[in-house]
């Protein structure tokens, strides 16, 4: 080891900060995570330690909020942050897949990672910035290397499993439906990997009114995979109910409201229905005539002639794939969805 001059300055205490983007995290979580990787540079830069330290412990708390949220768990902002970090590693440590290791030692050795950052908050507590003080206790150049290292190791772990976490969590598919380019196949595979069926009923509405939007925008292949696949199948496992009453709705109305139905979507909507019970179609049916009341559309009673002639003929011969209880029901969407579209 070598011995300092006496009077010598203090190298520069020199880290490596960068973090790895996993794939699928929103653009608005990586700012943040961003924005805290250059407020610890600055504080190591200006050897301010206990903004460093305050700074590492707020990195790490914002990743695993990160990670709670893309796993469909709601972190308050007075959330305890032990509570949180345990939380977010419990979500990543058991993934399956086939780049992740699953040896016990490899286990313990990231289990050591997150008993160091656990400690952070405490460390913060004591050391760090985010508390008025009297006096600033002295933070040693052990400490600071130590919560660093611990911070950046789990840090970077946690990272790295989230890419392979948003493969199957619904935001990340959700924001890709709305701007990403999708290949055939492409879709089947990650609603495969999203597993509709094991979802909570409101995520797989979420899920199944992106699919039919982003269909109803002429993207080809999300009508295979998502509307027509699911159309042709009367498997309530596989394409849940919610799933199916929501594309059903996404295939008529946009995400601002507006009427988008078209030849094709008259076509495979009630295909999409045709499994459900017959109650339930019909409570379907009457949601979505709700909120067709909603676009401003002309009353019935003022042009029994009036509407898009064609689109209700197409409506009104999908009927055969419903049951005969249903019929009326439908015959009458038909015709407030022709004069709605007539007027749109």
């Amino acid at each position: 080891m070598t011995t300092p001059t006496p009077g010598a300055p203090t190298p520069p205490l020199v880290y490596q900060l960068t973090l790895e983007r996993p794939t699928g995290i929103k653009d608005d979580s990586w700012q943040v995570i961003e924005a805290a990787q250059r407020r610890l540079a600055l504080a190591l830069e200006t050897g301010d330690h206990p903004l460093s330290i305050g700074t590492a412990k707020e990195m790490v708390e914002a990743i695993a909020k990160i990670v709670m949220s893309t796993r469909g768990h709601a972190t308050g902002a007075l959330m305890d942050f032990d509570k949180c970090v345990i939380q977010a590693h419990r979500a990543l440590e058991r993934l399956p897949g086939p780049d992740l290791c699953d040896d016990q030692t490899l286990r313990q050795l990231v289990q050591s990672a997150k008993g160091i950052a656990t400690q952070l908050g405490a460390i913060r507590n004591t050391y760090g910035t985010g508390h008025g003080r009297s006096e600033q206790p002295a933070i040693t150049e052990e400490m600071l290397h130590l919560c660093l290292d611990g911070a950046l190791l789990w840090s970077r772990w946690a990272l790295r499993r989230l890419g392979v976490l948003t493969l199957s969590m619904p935001e990340p598919l959700i924001q890709d439906l709305e701007y990403a380019t999708f290949r055939r196949g492409d879709l089947a595979k990650r609603l495969d990997a999203a597993a509709l069926a094991d979802l909570d009923p409101a995520v797989q509405r979420r899920i199944g009114l992106a699919v039919a939007q982003r269909a109803m925008r002429q993207t080809f292949v999300v009508r295979h995979d998502g509307v027509e696949v699911c159309a042709e199948s009367r498997d309530l496992t596989a394409w849940p109910a919610s799933y199916r009453s929501a594309v059903f709705e996404g295939l008529f109305i946009d995400p601002s409201g507006r009427l988008t139905v078209d030849d094709w979507s008259a076509e495979w909507a009630s295909r999409v229905l045709a499994p459900l019970p017959e109650e339930q179609t019909i409570e379907v049916i009457e949601e979505l005539q709700s909120k067709l009341a909603e676009t401003s559309a002309p009353s019935l009673t003022q042009d029994p002639f009036a509407g898009d002639w064609g689109l209700e003929q197409g409506l009104k011969a999908s009927v055969a794939y419903l049951p005969p209880a249903v019929h009326d029901q439908w015959q009458l969407l038909a015709r407030e969805v022709a004069v709605a579209a007539k007027n749109a």
